[in-house]
């Protein structure tokens, strides 16, 4: 073979150095697409768990419909009994309440008596083993779940702040509300700080944007309870988290906002409970004491005790 036909077979020096640079190109791109396959089998076992949720028949059903007058709710707790389904012991044992239309309690007593249980079956988060909860006379497990929860303004211990605007965390809990309303609700729960900037009811909160305090969600999850405005109100520690003046202010506030309404509040502190209608000791999931505060003092028993302690 001569010289000259051993050039003319052989490739240029570009195009060689080309189809070098392609291949490494293609490696380049195509190795993140290998490496999504790896956590494959977690992205499957992810999706059975949800289904195996979503499968799920549910473990409280309401009925389609039923009626409940308007205007503040008449509780009625007789003999309840529950247990959780991981728990030997009953959280409430036989216990029974009565609240009034318009009048406003507290739940006081150590961690685990059932104050927030008692709370959760109110809103039918569990249904209990034995007894039965009736509002205005009508049994809770007739309510159908749109009703239910129009009636009732719950604050929880756990605020869940969703990663959205101000105000879409506020319009949880109504709607409709505008945002002149939005706008007073936080200025009376303190939170006028979080319209302090360009963005106003439009700065992003959450994950994507700026997270909230204790103390903050705190007074967020009362807005929302105001701008919701049911006749039962649910409060669990609504003043944890805040400073003595700021509990003042928010104690003072809900005293102002649920007048004429039903309200049952849990509460391991002693600040503004003279101002209720009543107040009910509890431990081991029954009622050992209730009464006004300046009558449950004069018994000198264990709100007497609760707020020795709380003084010295």
């Amino acid at each position: 073979m001569s010289a000259a036909t051993v050039s003319e077979n052989m490739l240029p020096g570009p195009l060689i150095a080309l189809v070098v640079f392609c291949a490494l190109a293609a490696f380049e791109a195509l190795a993140p697409v290998a490496g999504a396959f790896l956590p494959l089998a977690q992205v499957i076992a992810a999706a059975q768990r949800v289904n195996a949720i979503i499968d799920q028949s549910p473990a409280i059903t309401f009925p389609a419909s039923a009626e409940m007058k308007p205007g503040s709710v008449k509780v009625k707790i007789n003999n309840l009994t529950f247990t959780y389904p991981d728990r030997p012991d009953a959280v409430l044992n036989a216990f029974s309440l009565q609240v009034k239309a318009g009048e406003r309690i507290a739940l006081l007593g150590p961690t685990g008596c059932g104050k927030s249980t008692l709370l959760a079956l109110l809103t039918r988060a569990w249904d209990s083993q034995q007894g039965e909860i009736l509002l205005n006379d009508v049994p809770l497990t007739t309510l159908n779940e749109a009703q239910l929860r129009q009636r009732i303004s719950v604050v929880t211990q756990r605020v869940h702040l969703f990663s959205q605007t101000l105000r879409d965390n506020l319009r949880i809990a109504n709607p409709t509300a505008s945002d002149d309303t939005l706008t007073e609700v936080l200025n009376q729960v303190g939170l006028a700080s979080l319209l302090a900037n360009n963005e106003g009811l439009n700065a992003w909160l959450g994950d994507g944007g700026r997270p909230l305090s204790g103390g903050e969600l705190r007074r967020l999850a009362i807005a929302r309870a105001m701008l919701h405005n049911g006749d039962l109100w649910l409060l669990d520690e609504p003043t944890e988290g805040l400073d003595a003046s700021t509990e003042q202010h928010i104690l003072a506030l809900l005293n102002q906002v649920t007048r004429g309404k039903t309200v049952i509040m849990v509460t391991h502190r002693l600040s503004g409970l003279h101002q209720l209608d009543r107040i009910c000791v509890l431990d081991n999931g029954e009622i050992i004491e209730q009464g006004h505060h300046a009558e449950l003092i004069s018994k000198s028993g264990r709100y007497w005790r609760f707020q020795q302690r709380f003084t010295l």
